[in-house]
């Protein structure tokens, strides 16, 4: 009776907020390495099934990183990297095109699972300006404004990793800055970005609920936030036109709906 009794309390809990977001935009962001088994594919697309039910409308961006890595060293393909970005050659973004064509695919599997729509945003539809001594790697400029009909009822657009600069080159681009292009693009009420730790943490580890930019910018130059989680909120700073971004630990079964629609959260909720 007590478990029954919670469930409901919890349900309850979650109306202010099922108001609030129905209608809206998620923009939910997974690291490479939570795509890599079928159960937490699996857990993904129930979780997007349920944002679809109640009205909420989600655009997926997926990473790629340790799956590229390991294809490349599958075919001892040689690479660097530069501050955590890796330098992409010509060979490189000929193994990227196959590796992210097959997450995303994957991704789309699970989701059509549920009976929900989804797409294949195509890499035309992005444009990048290409990053100096990185290869064939660039920063979003623009993403084709055709790509905002394709939000319509159920349909989950899924972006690619891959775009074109000026001269015709398609090029790898960083998932952080995909995720807030497309939230940034699309005014979204949230940018959910599901990484593997449990948000950003304080110098004893602990979770901060909440983090301002003022302190998230002292963190970085304090070397408090250092990482993976640096380009997470560095992105997080640069974004002006999202609601709210959120980090949170993805390998947590439905960590998304605990982090929306509880009162507690379980990540960490950048403010301005």
């Amino acid at each position: 009776m007590k478990q029954t009794e919670d469930k409901i309390k919890i349900f309850l809990e979650a109306i202010p907020w099922l108001k609030e977001f129905k209608g809206k935009i998620f923009v939910l962001k997974y690291g490479g390495e939570l795509l890599q088994d079928k159960e937490s594919l699996e857990l993904i697309a129930e979780d997007i099934d349920l944002l679809c039910t109640l009205g909420i409308h989600s655009v997926v961006v997926h990473g790629g990183g340790p799956q590229l890595d390991a294809e490349l060293a599958k075919k001892g393909i040689q690479f660097e990297k530069k501050e955590g970005m890796r330098v992409s050659s010509g060979e490189i973004i000929r193994e990227a095109q196959r590796v992210f064509k097959g997450i995303a695919q994957e991704i789309q599997k699970n989701i059509r699972i549920h009976h929900i729509k989804t797409k294949l945003i195509p890499n035309d539809y992005i444009r990048v300006k290409r990053a100096e001594d990185l290869g064939f790697v660039g920063k979003v400029t623009s993403i084709d404004p055709l790509f905002a009909k394709m939000i319509v009822g159920c349909t989950v657009p899924i972006m690619p990793l891959l775009g074109f600069d000026e001269e015709g080159h398609l090029c790898n681009i960083n998932a952080d800055d995909m995720a807030v292009s497309v939230a940034e693009m699309l005014g979204a009420e949230k940018l959910i970005i599901h990484t593997s730790v449990d948000g950003v943490l304080d110098d004893k580890g602990k979770r901060i609920t909440h983090l301002d930019l003022s302190i998230a910018e002292e963190m970085i130059r304090d070397g408090h936030i250092k990482g993976g989680m640096i380009p997470k909120v560095i992105h997080a700073l640069e974004s002006e036109k999202v609601g709210k971004i959120h980090i949170i630990n993805g390998q947590i079964p439905h960590a998304l709906l605990y982090e929306v629609f509880t009162s507690g959260g379980i990540g960490t909720e950048i403010v301005r």
